[in-house]
């Protein structure tokens, strides 16, 4: 009987067997396909984060004036093929309110808001959120044949910190009359009517290419622009004591409003010295001033028919002119002071009341008319204000700046290859500007900031001391290799100078984007 049980119940013992073994290849499988296809989930998640890392800044680049949403998708798209990680879907946030009324934008454009990106001040900032659905292999043995998986990021464009030097020394008014000189001023440029009636050339055809250069290519309010002068617009200065007019002038701090930069470059006005005073003695005046007939020449000149005051008009303008004060020191004469124009400009993005910005890209664009052809003893030297006889002449030598004994060329030598250190006595206009070039550029010890630099016009196509050579050193050279440089251009005429600005444009944006 035992026998026949035993005959009986081994049958089934097999049968159990073979289901538990069934279960068993099951629960191995599936755990295979949890280590496999996990693994590979894993591994398709870290792809698809770094693609949309790189997808987020792709698209942030392309946060920038006149962009289309598309752009931003399309962008964030082709850095995910390019990575191998193509995404289902693909959804690009940002912030759309309107900078100027603060109004959420409500227009169906292919990206969707997030406030959490509406910082202030503005940051270009682009969230990508990205979904991928991945087939699994094992899984599908316990029916799971695919998982999805979504990554997002938030990826940030620099935003532009530029300062833009225009040159408005008196240069800027050789173009005014057609039939003149291009390289010198005529009887019938005098800035202080072409400056009231805003016929000033080549100063308007600059400050409306100016205009349009910001226009086209900074992104309000994400980016900022400051205004510096190379000489002080304020009409009508003479010098009797303090500062020199030709040193440069902030017209407008780095500033995110485009009608507020747009109203300062239009509010540009070529330096305009006033009328040199009847001063036979040269004791209480120096400095450029605007030669005019005045009524004392007049009257003096009465006998005298070959001098050009004589039976004219007071206030008839005649030309530029300069006086060399007491000391006759020819450093107060010069007002292309390139040196001092960049090391304001460059103090620009340190200026507290504007807000600092570490993380901004650092761009400053120089137009010069003229070569350099004065100083500043800062920030080389610390200088003595102190007028002991009270001449209206500082008795402190190089209060005026620097100027090497014997130089004809309004304080430079005629060498633009030469380079000297700040205690030869052959240190010049040019040699300042070279090291006040080397200070702002230089990521290490100085600035960091990218330079270009314009030279605008014949005057300065005709000296290359001072000129083309220093300019195409402050912009290409300066700082040394670490630097990161811009370029130099010339421009003729005003029909070369959009390109110019046109190319400035399209170079940063190409930095921005590496």
């Amino acid at each position: 009987m035992k026998q026949l049980l035993n005959k009986l119940s081994k049958p089934s013992e097999r049968g159990q067997v073979i289901v538990i073994i069934v279960f068993a290849m099951v629960g191995l499988i599936s755990a295979i396909g949890l280590m496999t296809d996990g693994g590979i989930l894993l591994i398709e998640y870290a792809k698809l984060k770094r693609a949309i890392d790189a997808a987020s800044i792709a698209s942030a680049s392309q946060y920038r004036r006149g962009f289309v949403a598309q752009d931003l998708v399309d962008a964030a798209q082709e850095f995910l093929i390019l990575n191998d990680s193509e995404a289902d879907n693909i959804v690009i946030y940002r912030c759309k309110r309107d900078p100027e009324t603060d109004a959420v934008i409500t227009d169906v454009d292919g990206t969707e808001h997030d406030e959490a990106l509406c910082e202030l001040p503005r940051r270009k900032l682009i969230r990508v959120d990205a979904t991928r659905l991945v087939q699994f292999g094992f899984m599908r043995v316990v029916g799971i044949d695919s998982g999805s998986i979504s990554a997002s990021s938030v990826g940030e464009a620099a935003s532009i910190d530029m300062v833009l030097v225009i040159d408005n020394s008196i240069s800027m008014v050789y173009e005014t009359n057609p039939t003149g000189e291009d390289d010198k001023i005529d009887p019938s440029e005098d800035p202080a009517v072409c400056n009231a009636a805003h016929t000033c050339q080549p100063m308007e055809g600059i400050k409306a290419l100016a205009a349009q250069f910001v226009e086209d290519f900074m992104f309000f309010p994400y980016d900022r622009v400051a205004i510096v002068t190379m000489t002080n617009p304020t009409p009508d200065i003479i010098v009797i004591g303090g500062v020199l007019p030709r040193n440069a002038y902030t017209v407008l701090p780095l500033d995110d409003s485009e009608s507020d930069v747009l109203a300062a470059i239009d509010g540009i006005r070529v330096f305009q010295p006033g009328e040199c005073p009847f001063d036979p003695d040269n004791t209480t005046f120096y400095g450029t001033c605007r030669d005019t007939c005045l009524q004392a020449e007049i009257d003096r000149d009465v006998t005298d028919p070959g001098s050009p005051c004589h039976n004219n008009v007071a206030g008839t303008f005649l030309s530029d002119s300069c006086t060399r004060g007491p000391g006759n020191d020819q450093r107060v004469c010069g007002s292309s002071n390139i040196g001092f124009a960049l090391y304001t400009g460059s103090q620009e993005y340190l200026r507290e009341s504007a807000g600092v910005r570490d993380d901004s890209f650092w761009t400053l664009v120089l137009l010069a008319g003229g070569p350099s052809n004065a100083s500043s003893p800062e920030p080389v030297l610390t200088v003595s204000f102190t007028d002991s006889d009270s001449n209206g002449f500082p008795d402190d030598p190089e209060y005026w700046g620097f100027c090497p004994t014997g130089t004809t060329l309004r304080c430079r030598d005629a060498d633009s290859n030469s380079r000297h250190a700040e205690s030869d006595s052959m240190y010049d206009s040019d040699d300042y500007a070279r090291d006040i070039a080397d200070l702002v550029a230089n990521p290490d010890s100085g600035g960091g900031i990218t330079v270009f630099t314009i030279g605008y016009g014949a005057l300065l196509q005709t000296n290359t001391a001072g000129g083309a050579p220093l300019l195409e050193y402050i912009a290409e050279s300066a700082g040394g290799a670490s630097a990161n440089h811009g370029f130099y251009q010339d421009a003729a005429v005003l029909s070369d100078l959009g390109p110019v600005f046109e190319e400035i444009g399209k170079y940063i944006f190409t930095k921005l984007s590496q």
